[in-house]
């Protein structure tokens, strides 16, 4: 007897489940369960403010935090860093702060909608004080971008640190010794890292093509801040006018 194979027929594995439609479902990871969807803050007056909002991104060791640092007191804009915010509500030890925690010792990336409302947050509580935000390490996947788009409003500029692969890894390792006196990391891992940066930031690029400018952050780091200066100056001025660029903040 022949027994003929029914195409329709899917194999479900102990892992998978699928909808009404006969479609494989992605599995719910039971942290996410714990933390709450959508954005629960009120993002309008950032949506109808004209201040703005200047993305800085780069690899593993393209000088994100310091050159962040240099340019926000420069142009009197509030300094976010994304790893800053997250590591800070995990200090709360909520259950918010717990599920957060074990995305980060999983090595994943916190849901996009929770990472925005920080984002948010922080932006709300400096709206009336700072001339603008500069926000480092963000987005780090396309889908964070796109989040943050709808719930608060697309970035004016994104400024991509660009470093090549050798020169990330050498700077990796050597803040790996810097801080802990022996090698604390492996090759390998920095190597993943390098590729996991790449792998997700092609779609960001794509994305945010139209006010993406690259800057070579291989220099001496004051070089690289003259740099990046100049192409916040050209767009200030251009966005705001020549008053914008040395008009004081209102509050440090």
């Amino acid at each position: 007897m022949v027994i003929k194979r029914n195409r329709n027929f899917k194999i479900v594995k102990k892992s998978q489940t699928i909808d009404s439609m006969g479609n494989y479902m992605r599995p719910t990871d039971p942290l996410s369960l714990s933390l709450p969807k959508g954005i629960n803050v009120d993002t309008t007056p950032i949506k109808r403010s004209k201040l703005p909002i200047i993305f800085i991104i780069g690899g593993p060791g393209s000088g994100k935090r310091t050159i962040t640092t240099h340019v926000a007191e420069k142009y009197g804009f509030e300094r976010i860093i994304s790893t800053d915010i997250i590591r800070n509500e995990v200090s709360k030890r909520s259950d918010k702060a717990y599920a957060l925690a074990r995305y980060l010792s999983r090595g994943q990336l916190v849901p996009e909608d929770v990472l925005v409302e920080l984002i948010a947050i922080r932006m709300l509580e400096n709206i009336h004080k700072k001339k603008g935000f500069f926000i480092s390490g963000f987005p780090r996947d396309k889908k964070q971008g796109k989040v943050f788009d709808k719930e608060i409003r697309k970035p004016d500029l994104v400024i991509l640190l660009h470093v090549r692969n050798s020169v990330m890894t050498d700077r990796e390792m050597a803040k790996s010794v810097k801080a802990t006196e022996r090698v604390s990391v492996t090759f390998d891992y920095i190597k993943n890292r390098i590729k996991d940066y790449h792998r997700r930031n092609k779609s960001i690029l794509r994305h945010y093509r139209k006010v993406l400018v690259i800057i070579d952050a291989e220099p001496e780091i004051m070089v690289v801040v003259e740099n990046a200066c100049a192409v916040i100056d050209n767009f200030l001025k251009k966005s705001f006018g020549e008053s914008y660029v040395s008009m004081p903040s209102t509050s440090k």
